[in-house]
């Protein structure tokens, strides 16, 4: 194996963001990043495969020294002070950073393609959904519950991608459908048998109505009925009761039933404006990274991914009746990223009155 050309305290200089005046680039702290990094990468390049993605020793540098950024920001002043003095900080951003990567080699890991250059967040809600697609994969119940999950973790793969590829409209879009489906899984683990019963037949008009199964001539005209009398009525809201009257056993509501109510009634009401927000890209799609100044786009994604699908893991622990030694990988990930969360919280939560 040829010998790693070195970082220079320069390069390192330009990458870091932290207050200089408060907190200078000495000597010390430049070659502590230097010598960590380049140790972390001769360990990255032994186990690497291009399967994985294969990074620079410069990709990898900035890599390290982006989640240190993003870490940094939450931690107490005096580890703000004195992190370059303690090995152990920067070995564990470097160790995260390298399993993540190597253990997209397994041809099984559903993110093994991948882009090299993904953010230190998206690294991390990689390793965790993968985890717990690992542990529930294989279960064959088809318990709606169950379904309703592994529709649920689908949907955190499909929007992780998008974000990993800057395809951030495109992932609002998805995010709007897993939070609906959250909402379901609420609904339908406070309602039982009886609720499931109900959303697996409306499962099934459906079809019928799409043409996807067969039917009786009395379906047909039921169904033909019900067509004509929403074309008559031209009306969402009379959609939306149909679409949703499954869950009215569950709700107890006066309301007329809509995604809004669902949300509101499981403890999901903090979510609806963020919901509307996003509804905005599946509709009209009309703006951009630019127009985000308070938060990032980006930011707002892994927020609003994480946050939600937080609303579930433990449901997702019961439901499928996960052994606590097999969670202690995916507690790791989950743990990293609510610390590299923190320097955006403040960001997101002003945001979020903002919207409210």
């Amino acid at each position: 194996m040829g010998q790693i050309k070195e970082l220079s305290h320069n390069f390192i200089r330009k990458m870091l963001e932290e207050n200089e005046v408060l907190y200078p680039y000495t000597k010390e702290k430049l070659q502590y990043f230097c010598e960590h990094i380049s140790g972390g990468y001769r360990e990255y390049k032994r186990n690497r495969s291009t399967a994985a993605g294969h990074k620079s020793l410069e990709e990898f540098a900035k890599e390290i020294i982006q989640a240190h950024n993003v870490k940094i920001k939450g931690e107490i002043l005096d580890l703000k002070k004195n992190y370059y003095k303690q090995p152990s900080y920067i070995k564990k951003i470097i160790k995260d950073k390298c399993t993540s990567l190597i253990s997209k080699n397994d041809p099984d890991h559903i993110f093994t393609y991948v882009n090299p250059k993904d953010d230190s967040r998206i690294d991390r809600l990689k390793e965790i959904i993968n985890g717990y697609f690992s542990l529930i994969k294989n279960d064959n119940d088809g318990a709606l519950n169950k379904q309703l999950i592994k529709r649920i973790i689908d949907q955190m793969v499909s929007g992780i991608r998008l974000m990993s590829v800057k395809h951030y409209a495109d992932a609002f879009i998805i995010w709007r459908s897993l939070l609906e489906n959250v909402s379901y899984l609420k609904v339908v683990n406070k309602g039982g048998t009886k609720t499931a019963n109900l959303f697996v037949a409306r499962k099934s008009e459906t079809k019928k109505i799409l043409g996807l199964s067969a039917s009786s001539r009395a379906e047909l005209d039921s169904i033909n009925a019900q067509v004509d009398n929403r074309l008559k009525r031209r009306s969402a809201t009379w959609w939306e009761k149909q679409r949703f009257a499954w869950a009215k056993g569950v709700l107890s509501s006066k309301e007329e039933l809509s995604a809004k109510v669902l949300q509101e009634k499981m403890g999901l009401e903090k979510y609806y404006p963020h919901y509307q927000v996003a509804s905005i890209f599946t509709h009209e799609h009309m703006l951009n990274e630019d127009d985000f100044v308070v938060i990032s786009l980006l930011d707002y994604l892994i927020n609003l991914y994480w946050r939600v699908f937080e609303e579930i893991r433990l449901e997702i622990i019961v439901i499928f009746a996960i052994k606590e030694e097999q969670l202690q990988s995916i507690k790791n990930h989950e743990e990293s990223i609510r610390v590299l969360l923190k320097s955006s919280r403040e960001n997101f939560e002003t945001f979020a009155n903002m919207i409210s």
